[in-house]
């Protein structure tokens, strides 16, 4: 059997339609698994800024003001935090410092469960304005 150049090879038509559900299944599974995993990080970066911002006007609140706001906030980003874990320290002269440490998780698919223990300290100096 001899074959012509040219001919008698197959040439590739490009991805098949079995070949395209598998790529868009794919890709919907990697941005859901990424979207579990961003829920995370995203409401540790919300409840940061919450505690920056607690700890900027905190000056004028009592250390259980500080925490209920904190809490409250924490709740909004649908984030349990327990008081215990929020630690108010006006040691410092002329600032205030607010160390929260809190578990968070994301289940995937309902079977895998992405655990993550986080903390946050910020240190803000108290400005006085007159």
């Amino acid at each position: 059997m001899v074959l012509l150049q040219g001919k008698g090879i197959m040439r590739s038509r490009g991805i098949s339609g079995f070949g395209l559900i598998f790529v868009i299944i794919l890709l919907l599974i990697i941005g859901y698994i990424a979207y579990q995993i961003g829920q995370v990080h995203f409401a540790y970066g919300t409840i940061s800024e919450k505690v920056e911002h607690a700890a900027t006007i905190g000056y004028t609140m009592s250390n259980y003001e500080i925490v209920e706001h904190i809490i409250k906030e924490a709740r909004e980003a649908n984030v349990e935090i327990n008081p215990d874990s929020i630690s108010i320290d006006r040691t410092v002269p002329d600032s205030l410092r607010i160390y929260v440490a809190y578990d968070d998780s994301s289940k995937i698919f309902g079977i895998f469960t992405y655990n993550r223990h986080l903390v946050i300290d910020k240190t803000v100096q108290i400005k006085i304005r007159f």
